[in-house]
């Protein structure tokens, strides 16, 4: 396999998705409240912090995955938390992962795939695919 199809480009992940929905409705250019998109999003990131501290060893890559995922969903919950939300929202969150499954199989990738390859590498840096996050933040020398 060569490098480049061992990155996992950022539009394979739903939370990426959710957290550019999310800044764009808190800078109101979008109406539906992403609480629900943020909540399960945050519930897979507590599932995948528990595998990676489970699988902790020197390789692991607990640090990043937490930051990342803080900054990227408990940050936007917490500035969102206290925003009205309505069966509007609900049907659009329900609307929203449609979409994003939909996306997935149009570019015939498999979903579960792309998050098992991302835990085993966030597990052990040698194994699974990187992100294309990581990968950039890597080069740019902010984090090895």
């Amino acid at each position: 396999m060569n490098k480049i199809n061992n990155i996992i480009s950022v539009d394979r992940f739903l939370s990426i998705w959710i957290f550019i929905y999310t800044i764009a409705y808190i800078l109101k250019i979008v109406p539906y409240n992403p609480i629900f998109l943020l909540g399960i999003a945050i519930v897979f990131f507590a599932f995948g912090l528990l595998i990676t501290i489970y699988n902790l060893n020197d390789k692991s890559l607990l640090l990043y995955y937490f930051v990342i995922n803080f900054i990227g969903k408990i940050v936007p919950f917490f500035l969102i938390i206290n925003n009205k939300f309505t069966n509007d929202d609900i049907v659009f969150t329900l609307y929203f992962i449609l979409l994003y499954v939909i996306y997935m199989q149009i570019i015939n990738d498999d979903i579960i795939c792309v998050y098992i390859d991302y835990m085993l590498f966030i597990i052990d840096r040698d194994k699974g695919r990187e992100g294309a996050l990581y990968n950039y933040i890597k080069k740019s020398g902010l984090y090895v």
